[in-house]
């Protein structure tokens, strides 16, 4: 009876380490993991902060420009869900009246009276857009990881 439980108490130390091991590990994952996100965050609050410069110093059009900050604010994570379309209701919308919009090659194969259409149509969006996207472009140039 004595070697039962000795071997009993043998067997459970054993597994208590390996799951005391296993925690460890888990932990220092978390903690890469952690890290991982915070630099990948800060890397993508650079890129929208120099998007927004751009589009306030005319460096970078409107639409081009809220196409890329959408984005990149939609592949930000934070630790609660953020409405990235309510906080900036004005570079949303922009976006998503031109997110369809053939670039590219798509473009270039369309009859010329149809991409003058959507050019159109793009520019009086902007046109409709510009004060209010100007001044959330403003905000998000100031935009800090720290502050997600």
């Amino acid at each position: 009876m004595f070697w039962l439980a000795l071997a009993a108490v043998i067997i459970v130390s054993a597994l208590a380490i390996y799951a005391a091991l296993l925690v460890g590990r888990l932990m220092g994952q978390r903690k890469v993991i952690k890290s991982a996100v915070a630099k990948r965050n800060e890397n993508l609050v650079t890129d929208i902060r120099y998007i927004a410069k751009a589009m306030q110093e005319d460096r970078c059009g409107l639409s081009e420009g809220v196409i890329r900050i959408s984005n990149l604010l939609i592949a930000l994570q934070t630790p609660q869900l953020i409405d990235w379309a309510q906080r900036y209701p004005s570079i949303f919308q922009l976006y998503n009246a031109v997110k369809e919009l053939p670039t590219h090659e798509a473009r270039n194969k369309l009859p010329l009276q149809q991409r003058m259409r959507q050019d159109l149509q793009r520019e009086t969006e902007e046109k409709a857009l510009e004060k209010q996207i100007l001044e959330e472009a403003e905000a998000l140039a100031q935009l800090s990881a720290s502050a997600l």
